[in-house]
């Protein structure tokens, strides 16, 4: 076999990944490993080859068992989170702990992440282990970030919290994700001056960070002089800090599938790897010499740029490339790829869930084992002229390239599709102008930190030239802008989808290996299960979502609360004589921060309720927790129309929204008191806002749109974020249902909710839309206890997660993503 690595990494991954996901006993791991690795002792003796391979093989897989079930039970318990638990802390404590990376300046301060060592609560002291990330907030935090560096020490008062999920289907539990990267608990510290150096790190930790140091000065000076943002790019092409990259820059470089570029990866360290051997020659050194030198460079530089999937992938490959080199062994490119994954699933278990280690991987197998069987070779023509053979040599490369994108497309098509809800086929073309710029960005950001010391003219002269890289990489991505239809935004596909997506480029890959007449009939069907995977994965019908909610029973309405945190989505999908695109109101949000709740929340919720196009999406005002998600609802849903209340011209959010629907062709509508949306059996009437009498300069919370939903005896209010006055307009209009279903106004704020709103409604139950642990102290308690006074059952998104209501005029059925249910009838005579 030309890569017996194989035989042992692949078992090993399979059980990792088996282990941490399907929390295996961890005894039973250990007898069949145990009974594995005797039968492979007695099939070594008795010269059983089959026999020994196969005992070996389930050895690594019970081995990988074993780890990753070891793992996956100490994250999801560890002792820092038991004891957090047991203590409940409602005051900041005192926490020591180990630097995991250096401090990262972000938009709301300075981000840590620590290695808790010991606690401090109330002089009670206590060892502990752990992961905990903080954000130091303050005016003093930024300039004292550059002292809080990887393998330091500290001491910090910090109030202390488990991470939240937003608990909606289809969307990915961050407590998890937090937990796999060893992060138990998240926590604040009020100012850099409750945070105090207790110790420096070790020599090796101590010069990895002034390396690190010294490349953010020389980027910021020598490229940030002609632009900060492409300063940001090179500092994270360079050492893999990602913390200056403009999030416009990271959006737009996603979009167009060369993201990968500016993460450090196989390109990067290859290219490193050059260079040095190219240094080792041109200083004479041995080739054995060499190599040793570079691999002790690369395990540092791998080291300094923190040991990501893969920046731990590549660096590992680079080195056993190396080290065969040392010690004059060839071998396949993919048995030193086996051997890397298998060291990195056995250092970092947990890291083979990430999206990172899949698609690094993916990608590469997919270069290495694929691309290569569709690459020419390079063959040598006696008497040829210089010029042609250097053109020849040219086009053969620009056709390595492009075989090497097409074959890590074709992987991670799927691998996005899962992951992220998209496929880019831009990338195919932009990627031949990406890998080369990002060379020239590798080599003139080295180039300038190595020149910094000796002549600051020269490193400016390289960061220019850096500069005009990274502009020209950022630009490229206008493709997208051009021919948006190059990315597609889909509902992650199926496990089975994707399983057959690959089967059937193995088998048009691999029939080569058998006869003609054999190959001919694998041919056909596999393209055809290419082709039929492709267009399933892009129409995206029920039965092939990864995600799905069983529909409404037929002829029953259905509104959706989704729970997004500290803001308002609301879903409603009428029923109808013939099928109904859903109506949205609002989109969720957050002011700030990189986070963005439409595209990472609201769209995969609506993918997994089966939704592909919206009929409307209705933005009761422009308040950013109640919008901000709409940009990538419109990019991903196409609705067939927007509606608004009251405009407000200077608002930025909606400017830009309206330009981004202007684009795409979608009409713009504005509501007013008395108008009806259509919605097939359901009335939607509009009781606010009427003709506005000026001109906004600012967003009013009073302004909202308020929408009356009918069917049948049962009503749903769905006021936005109104106060008691437009409560005390409305209220004649309101509670003509036997079954009235209110959204409290404004997250139940203690300005909304009047008693002359509950008295004209009656409200069976009532809904508040509130973020967990948010600032405003939404829903306000005593709010809470007026609705409850008056009968109604209280749903809470905060506690409840996503809350559905089906109802088919005559009762409804409220059901919470967290597992309650309640069926109410409108069993009561009519009020009016």
């Amino acid at each position: 076999m030309s890569a017996p690595a194989l035989l042992a990494a692949l078992p090993l991954l399979v059980g990792v990944a088996a282990g941490a996901l399907g929390h295996l006993p961890l005894r039973l791991a250990f007898v069949v490993l145990a009974a594995a690795w005797l039968a492979a002792a007695l099939s070594l003796f008795t010269g059983r080859g089959r026999v020994l391979t196969a005992a070996a093989a389930c050895g690594c897989l019970s081995a990988g068992v074993a780890i990753g079930a070891g793992a996956a039970r100490q994250a999801d318990n560890p002792p820092l989170l038991a004891w957090f638990r047991d203590a409940a802390p409602s005051r900041p404590i005192r926490l020591t702990g180990v630097l995991r990376e250096d401090a990262g300046v972000t938009a709301f301060g300075v981000a840590l992440t620590i290695d808790a060592r010991q606690l401090v609560d109330q002089d009670r002291s206590a060892g502990t282990t752990g992961g905990v990330r903080v954000a130091v907030v303050g005016a003093l935090a930024a300039a004292a970030a550059r002292q809080w560096t990887q393998g330091r020490t500290v001491t910090l008062v910090t109030l202390l919290r488990e991470p939240v999920d937003y608990r909606d289907p289809g969307v990915a539990s961050d407590r998890e994700r937090l937990a796999r990267q060893g992060i138990a608990l998240i926590g604040t510290v009020k100012s850099a001056a409750l945070v105090t150096l207790v110790a420096r790190g070790s020599m090796l930790e101590e010069a990895a960070s002034a390396l690190r140091a010294h490349v953010r000065d020389v980027t910021r000076i020598a490229v940030g002089r002609w632009s900060p943002r492409a300063a940001g790019v090179v500092t994270a092409i360079l050492i893999g800090d990602r913390s200056g990259l403009d999030p416009e820059d990271e959006r737009r470089l996603q979009e167009a599938g060369t993201y990968h570029v500016i993460a450090i990866s196989g390109g990067n360290i290859a290219l490193l790897t050059t260079l040095l051997v190219v240094i080792g020659r041109a200083l004479r050194l041995s080739p054995r010499a060499t190599a040793a030198g570079a691999i002790v460079f690369l395990a540092f530089y791998g080291y300094a740029a923190g040991l990501a999937a893969s920046v731990l992938r590549a660096t590992l490959a680079g080195i056993i490339y190396l080290a065969a080199r040392l010690l004059d062994h060839r071998g396949p490119a993919l048995n030193a790829l086996a051997v890397a994954a298998a060291i990195a699933a056995a250092a970092a278990p947990l890291s083979i869930l990430d999206p990172g280690f899949a698609l690094s991987y993916a990608a590469t197998v997919a270069i290495v084992v694929a691309a290569t069987r569709v690459t020419p070779r390079r063959e040598r023509i006696r008497g040829e002229p210089r010029w042609r053979r250097v053109g020849r040599t040219l086009l053969l490369a620009l056709r390595a390239l492009g075989a090497a994108t097409l074959c890590a497309e074709v992987a991670l098509a799927p691998v996005g599709a899962r992951l992220f809800g998209r496929i880019s086929v831009a990338g195919l073309v932009l990627n031949f102008v990406a890998i080369p710029l990002m060379s020239v960005i590798q080599v003139a950001g080295l180039a300038a930190v190595v020149c910094a010391r000796a002549s600051a003219s020269a490193a400016m002269a390289c960061g220019w030239v850096a500069n005009v890289s990274t502009s020209a990489l950022i630009r490229s991505a206008g493709l997208v802008d051009i021919a948006p239809w190059l990315v597609l935004d889909v509902p992650p596909p199926a496990m089975w989808l994707i399983l057959s997506w690959y089967a059937a480029w193995g088998a048009l890959l691999w029939r080569r290996a058998l006869r003609p007449r054999a190959r001919n009939r694998v041919t056909a069907p596999a393209v055809v299960a290419i082709a039929a995977s492709a267009l399933l994965m892009v129409a995206a019908p029920p039965f092939v979502r990864g995600s799905r909610v069983p529909p409404p029973l037929p002829g029953w309405t259905r509104v959706v609360f989704i729970d997004v945190g500290q803001g308002d989505a609301t879903l409603v999908w009428p029923a109808g004589p013939e099928p109904m695109l859903p109506l949205l109101v609002d989109a969720g949000g957050a002011p700030g921060g990189s986070f963005d709740v439409g595209r990472r929340v609201t769209v995969p919720v609506l993918w997994a309720l089966g939704v592909r196009r919206l009929g409307s999406i209705v933005l009761t005002h422009g308040d950013p927790d109640h919008v901000g998600g709409a940009a990538a609802v419109l990019h991903a849903l196409q609705p067939a129309q927007i509606c608004e209340g009251v405009p407000v011209p200077d608002h930025d959010l909606m400017v830009r929204l309206h330009a981004s629907a202007a684009a795409r062709g979608v009409p713009w509508r504005e509501l007013r008191a008395g108008q009806t949306v259509d919605a097939g059996t359901t009335a939607i009437h509009v009781l606010n806002p009427p003709e506005p009498d000026w001109e906004r300069r600012k967003v009013r919370n009073d302004d909202s749109v308020v929408l009356d939903l009918r069917l049948g005896d049962v009503e749903i209010v769905l006021p936005g974020d109104i106060g008691k006055d437009v409560e005390r307009t409305i209220s004649s209009s309101l509670g003509r249902g036997l079954l009235v279903i209110v959204k409290a106004p404004h997250h139940g704020s203690a300005g909304s909710s009047s008693p002359g709103l509950i008295e004209a409604t009656h409200p069976a139950a009532v809904i508040f839309s509130a973020g967990r642990r948010n600032p405003f102290g939404h829903p306000a308690p005593a709010i809470v206890d007026r609705y409850r006074a008056a009968g109604a059952r209280i749903f809470r998104t905060d506690e409840d997660g996503a809350i559905f209501l089906d109802t088919d005029g005559q009762k409804a059925v409220l059901w919470t993503w967290g597992g309650r249910r309640e069926v109410l009838s409108t069993g009561r005579e009519p009020r009016r």
